[in-house]
């Protein structure tokens, strides 16, 4: 009695410690946010304005636009490695509903033994078909997505073939200056090594809310499944601040964190990336 009492004290104070870690992630990030809308507060309506995205017609959101990305990430794991990732992507209409999408990216991974390893990661696609286009800018793409198992070292990527159907809303509301871009994707892999299977279901709610000046925010909140792990739950947050720049180029800062499920294969210490989306 008195071990199996010892043993249950011992998992609760890992729960509260588990906790403790979750709730000053969080907070952290809410001091980001309260920093960003006190230094940067929002001008007069009455004031003259630069060019900002147009809410109402999607703007320089708009997903049926051809849109280039480049990104640098750098990202603390969990085990104390880190890893540097610099990313392209491209997306382009086929037709006026059929959209292709492709990024390469370029990684480099400490190892736990020191030194690192470093090139080309996996490379990913998306088809995605537009499926409902109303008057009013609401959109809705069914998409598959693919990750190839292309990383010149295995540590650089998944060594598998993914296949991942993907569904991507996007709403705009004009009054609140606010658009959205719900999500959700199962992931499945294919080949390779049985110890790297990976089966999981990702939801994502990014949220866009356009302040002045041309500058806006950006939540994005992931909540992930793992099936393969007796569906272990992992919340990641990412905190995006950036400008749109004749409303058609966005330069931003993206600060991250894991929320909960740490130790899972989708959590990470902390990340910063920097980045530019060209919409045209």
């Amino acid at each position: 009695m008195i071990d199996q009492k010892l043993s249950q004290d011992c998992v609760a104070i890992h729960d509260v410690s588990r906790g403790t870690v979750t709730i000053g992630r969080l907070v952290m990030l809410l001091l980001v946010l309260f920093v960003t809308l006190t230094i940067f507060p929002e001008r007069s309506f009455g004031q003259q304005e630069p060019e900002v995205p147009e809410v109402k017609k999607g703007g320089g959101l708009d997903p049926t636009k051809k849109k280039i990305f480049l990104r640098t990430e750098y990202k603390k794991l969990e085990n104390n490695t880190s890893s540097l990732i610099a990313d392209a992507l491209v997306e382009l209409p086929i037709t006026s509903q059929w959209y292709a999408r492709v990024s390469m990216p370029f990684k480099r991974n400490t190892a736990l033994s020191g030194g690192s390893n470093y090139g080309l990661g996996d490379l990913v696609t998306r088809i995605s078909y537009l499926a409902i286009n109303t008057s009013a800018g609401t959109r809705l793409f069914f998409g598959m997505e693919n990750k190839w198992d292309t990383a010149t070292d295995t540590a650089l990527g998944g060594d598998k073939y993914t296949i991942s159907p993907v569904v991507t809303g996007f709403m705009r509301f004009p009054e609140a200056k606010i658009v959205t871009f719900p999500s959700i994707q199962y992931v499945d892999t294919l080949g390779g090594s049985s110890s790297s299977d990976s089966r999981n279901t990702t939801i994502k709610g990014t949220t866009v809310k356009i302040l002045t000046d041309g500058y806006y925010l950006m939540s994005d909140p992931a909540f992930i499944w793992d099936h393969e792990r007796n569906d272990q739950s992992t919340g990641t947050f990412d905190l995006e601040y950036g400008r749109f720049v004749e409303g058609k180029t966005m330069y931003y800062v993206r600060p991250g964190t894991t929320l909960w499920g740490d130790s899972t294969p989708f959590s990470f210490k902390w990340n910063i990336e920097f980045g530019v989306r060209i919409f045209m």
